[in-house]
């Protein structure tokens, strides 16, 4: 076997160095292409990103955007609103709330709660109608919060009349909506003002003040309709001003009408309990009626208003036989009978003031079904 020469391991020597060297250059040349690979990389990810920053900042500035236009939105409603979350938290209110309690001022943030702003208020006596109870009001009002979109009407701490609607979306929150309606309550209450004052007017009579006959039939009827459920007595005097036409011959039609309000006003000094009504029937003759009253109890009452009368003493210069004014009163009393009109009694008293002007005037004439006629006259 030949020997290993000296040129041969030379050869050997350099081949390992070129193949190493050979290998060395393919790694560097490997690394240098990674880094490469990723340097173009990132220059190629470098405009997403940024791509990508100024969409969320754009995204960003439409949010604020939008948020600046609902609440101009909200601002511009014309009422209160307020919006709570699920766990019952302030999340806005509008600038129309801001200026109203409990919202007014710099002490109320975003995430009290409602229980928390209701007892502030209470503590400052800012809600009229919990005085004293705060407690229970506030109970019944965090019952009321049902979110049924039912209104709550009461006084504002202005004193103005304010009505809430509180309505609950589906995710929970709670929207409150306060309409101030004053300026309805208070032409409300102008109308209610006006029809009494019309219905007044459609029921006094305009002379003497008292009740007229409209108002007599609709307080007869109802009284005739309780007399017939109850059984009870109900009696009417029926009062004339003797020689009324010469009195209005003598002194004149306004001295004729201060008359009337005269007796008016001593016929209502006669009636003293709840319920009995004086009314001007017709003319110079008046309706005095007794609910509850039986007939002896009625001849009194008119004994007392002949009485009355004659203490009074008006003069009465055109009477032929006296020289006062003087009445008659015919007097009737009974009980209502179902399906009877109450026409019966007004004509039973009538007929029995006919019968007083017929036995002389200046007297009471009583008809009662159950005893005979009874004439009472004046001691003149």
């Amino acid at each position: 076997m030949d020997s290993f020469s000296p040129d041969a391991a030379i050869i050997m020597w350099l081949a390992g160095i070129a193949v190493f060297g050979l290998l060395g250059f393919m790694l560097m040349t490997l690394a240098w292409w990674r880094a490469w690979r990723q340097l173009a990389q990132q220059q190629e990810l470098a405009p997403a990103g940024e791509l990508l920053h100024a969409a969320l900042d754009a995204a960003r500035t439409q949010a604020r955007a939008g948020e600046q236009r609902l609440r101009e939105v909200l601002d511009a409603v014309p009422a209160a609103l307020a919006v709570y979350d699920n766990q019952d938290r302030l999340v806005c209110v509008n600038r129309e709330l801001s200026l109203q309690h409990p919202y007014r001022g710099h002490g109320v943030l975003v995430g009290t709660s409602f229980e928390e702003l209701m007892r502030g208020a209470l503590a400052g006596g800012l809600i009229p109608e919990a005085v004293g109870r705060e407690e229970e009001w506030l109970a019944l009002r965090l019952a009321s919060r049902a979110g049924k979109g039912s209104a709550l009407s009461r006084h504002a701490d202005d004193g103005h009349w304010v009505q809430s609607y509180e309505t609950r979306t589906p995710s929970g929150y709670l929207v409150m909506a306060r309409l101030d309606i004053a300026p309805l309550v208070e032409k409300g209450l102008a109308l209610e003002r006006s029809n009494e004052q019309l219905l007044r007017l459609s029921t006094t009579d305009g002379l003497t003040g008292i009740a007229n006959r409209r108002q007599f039939e609709l307080t007869l009827q109802g009284e005739w309709q309780r007399s017939a459920r109850s059984h009870a007595r109900i009696a009417l005097l029926m009062v004339d001003i003797d020689h009324f036409k010469r009195y209005n011959d003598h002194y004149g039609h306004l001295a004729g009408d201060e008359c009337l309000r005269q007796v008016a006003r001593l016929l209502g000094l006669c009636v003293k309990r709840s319920g009995e009504l004086v009314s001007r029937f017709d003319g110079e003759e008046f309706a005095v009626l007794l609910p509850g009253v039986d007939a002896p109890e009625a001849r009194r009452v008119a004994e007392r208003c002949l009485h009355q009368l004659q203490a009074a003493r008006i003069p009465h210069a055109g009477a032929p036989d006296v020289a006062w004014l003087s009445v008659s009163i015919g007097v009737a009393s009974c009980v209502a009978a179902p399906g009877q009109a109450a026409l019966r009694l007004v004509d039973d008293a009538l007929h029995a003031l006919a019968n007083a002007k017929s036995a002389g005037r200046a007297r009471v004439e009583l008809l009662d079904p159950r005893a005979d006629a009874v004439s009472l006259p004046a001691a003149l």
